[in-house]
């Protein structure tokens, strides 16, 4: 019933406290606008545009969420920054344009705050049931070289630059039956997903040696049709 053709991030790297503020194009119901303070957070905050069809006219809502992984060890650590539902839907293409708040920098560990780390992901719920997840690494790093050679303690969160890696997305697709009532559905393979990324203190590497790591990654392409 819904296919996700393409996400894509309009706005990339932006200030870690940037807004990822949710507002969909053709919402029934959708969280009130939410901005920055100031003109240039604005200008810089990530923008995502979420283009899917869907391929036969649905009653239901979908619920899409986006979440902030705040450490890979534990999910006590994950922020929803936002749940936008739309519905009911007539079979045509659609968009979104997702931004939500910035995470809680308090509520993420110290050592999970710098570097390239598996940091947020969309998922997308029909009623009661998961069809569809996508993740992505984020690198957040300081805006000065001597900040990241010696990063301070406590962390200057103002200070801080996150770096969305928008062409290494891991998406996984769940096979239901929308016509079943809700159920847990199986997991097809996961698609687009590259190997383990290392961790600075296992292997000793750089954040830019991370970087370039997971630049020469090269995931397949994920199948546009249904």
């Amino acid at each position: 019933m819904i296919n996700v053709t393409n996400v894509s991030v309009l706005n990339n790297p932006s200030r870690f406290f940037s807004d990822f503020q949710a507002r969909p194009r053709h919402p029934r119901r959708a969280p009130a606008a939410r901005f920055p303070a100031d003109a240039a957070a604005r200008a810089c905050a990530p923008q995502f545009e979420v283009s899917f069809e869907c391929l036969a006219p649905l009653s239901e809502d979908i619920e899409w969420k986006l979440i902030y992984v705040g450490s890979a060890e534990s999910d006590e650590h994950d922020q929803e920054l936002d749940s936008i539902l739309v519905g009911p839907m007539q079979a045509r293409p659609r968009s979104l344009v997702p931004q939500a708040d910035p995470p809680d920098p308090l509520k993420i560990p110290s050592h999970d705050l710098l570097g390239v780390t598996d940091n947020f992901f969309f998922v997308c719920r029909a009623p009661g049931v998961l069809f569809r997840r996508a993740g992505y690494y984020v690198n957040n790093e300081y805006d000065a070289p001597e900040l990241n050679e010696s990063p301070p303690e406590p962390p200057l969160h103002d200070r801080l630059v996150r770096t969305i890696l928008a062409e290494k997305p891991r998406v996984t697709r769940y096979q239901i039956d929308w016509q079943m009532p809700p159920s847990l559905p199986p997991s097809l393979p996961n698609e687009n997903v590259p190997p383990s990324l290392p961790q600075p203190a296992e292997c000793g590497v750089s954040s830019g040696e991370m970087m370039q790591q997971v630049e020469n990654m090269q995931p397949q392409p994920e199948p546009m049709t249904h």
